[in-house]
């Protein structure tokens, strides 16, 4: 009889080791946070969430390859600025929202991302009219939530503005009237020149 017993309890014990463990964080959709720059407002568009880290001390990763197939507005050409838990801006990286900073305004296009547990998003500003953006606000809802929904701790963020070719400004044409009076005068002073000539 002992061994009725122990054989469905052994298979109920197999069976509950063979279950999948839940993951301590949850990637979440990048659409889900809010990231804003001052004077600008809330991100253009963002993309992620992804799993891993967004980049390496010199630029290099996931992030930088996703930003070189002009994934935000066709831009390819990007330049590293930093990222925060190497002193390059301020974000501090004790909670799930605050505001980020930086000592010399970013103007142009640029990127925020956010890394929080084992996911980050990254979050482009198009800043077409060219302002100096020295800082704004986040929160991680966009990129990490534990198992109960709660958005996770800041890791580090990452800055990297879009290097954007400028066309030269164009030569200046003159007028209908500048090119009419320079003609008449250049007429004139023929005639005049003809004038003596004959004389």
């Amino acid at each position: 009889m002992k061994s009725k017993v122990f054989l469905p309890a052994s298979l109920f014990a197999v069976g509950l080791l063979s279950l999948p463990s839940l993951p301590a964080s949850a990637a979440a959709l990048c659409t889900a946070g809010t990231v804003t720059a001052s004077g600008l407002g809330s991100s253009t568009s963002c993309i992620g969430a992804f799993s891993g880290n967004d980049a390496q001390g010199n630029g290099t990763g996931a992030l930088f390859d996703q930003l070189s197939t002009g994934v935000f507005s066709g831009i390819t050409n990007w330049t590293f600025v930093g990222k925060s838990d190497e002193g390059a801006f301020t974000a501090p990286d004790t909670s799930s929202s605050g505001n980020w900073s930086i000592a010399t305004g970013i103007t142009g296009p640029f990127v925020l991302s956010l890394k929080a547990g084992n996911a980050w998003s990254a979050y482009f500003f198009e800043n077409v009219n060219n302002l100096a953006v020295l800082g704004g606000t986040w929160e991680t809802d966009g990129v990490s939530t534990n198992q109960r929904g709660i958005a996770q701790d800041l890791s580090h963020a990452t800055i990297y503005r879009a290097v954007v070719d400028t066309p030269p400004p164009p030569k200046p044409i003159p007028e209908p009237g500048t090119t009419a009076a320079l003609g008449l005068f250049a007429l004139g002073a023929f005639g005049r020149l003809k004038q003596k000539r004959v004389g």
